[in-house]
């Protein structure tokens, strides 16, 4: 019990070094959760930004689309787009031939996954070549 009297009152005298460390008083201490809330909602909005650069395309298979780790259909499935489903392309190469199609788009996000061109149709933008 008198230990997490301690810590409470240890933590409180904390809080209060670190809001009168910083100029502000207790009371405009409560208003800055809300200044928090609001610089963090700018900044989420900031990454959706910087991904709209890349090209659009869309799904155009009869049936799901198979996401590959490599540039062919040998190479390991890693997941599934729907058709009709817009994706961000971030590049093209060439690869296995799939239906007469040997482009192959890299997917517009941090790993390398892969789709066969064969089934996506460009809708925005240019895609450039990886």
């Amino acid at each position: 019990m008198r230990q997490s009297i301690r810590a409470t009152l240890i933590s409180t005298a904390m809080a209060a070094a670190v809001v009168t460390g910083m100029g502000m008083t207790p009371a405009t201490a409560s208003t800055v959760p809300a200044r928090q809330a609001a610089v963090q909602s700018s900044t989420v909005a900031a990454p959706a930004a910087r991904v709209d650069h890349y090209a659009k395309g869309k799904v155009t298979s009869r049936g799901r689309l198979a996401i590959r780790a490599m540039p062919t259909t040998h190479s390991r499935r890693l997941g599934w787009l729907r058709s009709g489903q817009i994706v961000d392309i971030k590049c093209w190469t060439w690869g296995e031939s799939v239906k007469g199609d040997r482009r192959w788009y890299r997917l517009g996000i941090s790993t390398k996954e892969w789709v066969a061109g064969r089934y996506i149709r460009i809708v925005k933008g240019k895609v450039p070549h990886c």
